[in-house]
């Protein structure tokens, strides 16, 4: 059996960005050299959520499939089937994990297998792959390093884009720092939702205290909240606010769904990314707060 290529490297950019530069923005930095046309102008696509495609569009609208979403976790991890140049029945497989070890440093492993499905040219297949890797890879960082990861700056007119846990919702957050208090402004579709601007230290620094994986438990105001959980605890009396960090009545609750990703995408915490019962963790590289 052929075993698998594995590569590892260390990007200057939180995980967050680094997942996101990969999969929405891969057009912007693979190179044309590495497509089927070979044109400057093609346009690379790769669709999020399991199922959807990898491919190219030329200028003259002829589309090439190169793959298949087969794992989709944001931040996280990535994998597909990848087939660039030839028939889906020679796929292989795939799987890219982005690692955050610190606010803005992510270490990117990748692991290309199923080459035995090629049969007596897995070998073959593989060492050219490997020179792939190792010619396309320096495309991503230096798309990393020029800035293409640019952190949002968190302003009403550049507010943060992020994805509930799950990966299911998009919504946006901002700082208000005229407020009184001070607040998160949360749009999530049509509705707007309001927390302390405080919770973001505050939530970091009591994750740090619990020192592992705590429960999100997200409900909304009007339902209780697990003991134990994000949510629980951004609505007790003993938080450092000595209540609800929701400011907007009838809409304080879900604290525990749509403040620990904004925690993610500054690199303070890691989350997992599962359909339900969702965690987060601490990152303290400095080992205090943030």
């Amino acid at each position: 059996m052929t075993s698998p290529l594995r590569i590892t490297f260390e990007v200057g950019c939180a995980a967050s960005h680094a997942f996101d530069l990969w999969t929405t923005r891969i057009g912007t930095w693979w190179p044309p050299d590495h497509t089927v046309s070979g044109q400057r102008g093609a346009q690379v696509v790769l669709e999020g959520g399991v199922g959807g495609r990898i491919f190219e569009r030329t200028d003259d609208g002829a589309e090439h499939d190169w793959g298949e979403v087969t794992t989709w976790e944001p931040p996280v991890r990535l994998g597909y089937l990848w087939h660039l140049g030839a028939d889906r029945s020679r796929a292989t497989d795939v799987d890219i994990r982005f690692v955050a070890v610190g606010p803005r440093e992510t270490r990117i492993e990748v692991e290309h297998r199923g080459w035995e499905r090629l049969g007596g040219q897995g070998d073959t297949w593989r060492d050219r792959n490997r020179i792939g890797w190792e010619t396309l890879l320096p495309h991503f960082a230096a798309a990393v390093e020029r800035g293409d990861d640019r952190m949002a700056t968190g302003t009403k007119d550049d507010p943060w884009i992020l994805r509930t846990p799950p990966g299911t919702s998009e919504y946006s957050i901002y700082e208000d720092r005229e407020a009184d208090p001070p607040a998160l402004v949360c749009q999530v579709g049509t509705t707007t939702l309001r927390y302390h601007l405080r919770a973001v230290d505050d939530l970091h620094t009591w994750l740090i205290e619990q020192g592992d994986w705590v429960p999100l438990g997200a409900a909304d105001e009007k339902k209780p909240a697990a003991d134990g959980t994000v949510e629980a605890w951004g609505r007790s009396d003993d938080n450092p606010v000595g209540g609800w960090y929701g400011l907007r009545n009838g809409y304080r609750g879900r604290f525990g769904m749509y403040v620990p990703p904004l925690l993610e995408e500054l690199g303070l915490a890691e989350l997992t990314h599962d359909a339900r019962n969702n965690r987060v963790r601490a990152i303290d590289p400095e080992g205090g707060g943030r």
